[in-house]
């Protein structure tokens, strides 16, 4: 199985600023997750560490 360390990683939060989906590597599923409710956005979480 291939490394995903240096592809940016994406999360879903909702409107308070609330992780509802992630940490994936495939932004097309954030943003499918993010279309799923009001008020949710796809953030690109920052490269480096675990």
């Amino acid at each position: 199985m291939g490394c995903a360390c240096n592809k940016p990683k994406y999360e879903v939060v909702d409107a308070a600023g609330k992780r509802v989906f992630g940490p994936t590597p495939y932004k097309t599923t954030a943003d499918a997750m993010a279309s799923r409710g009001e008020g949710r956005e796809v953030r690109e979480l920052p490269k480096g560490g675990k």
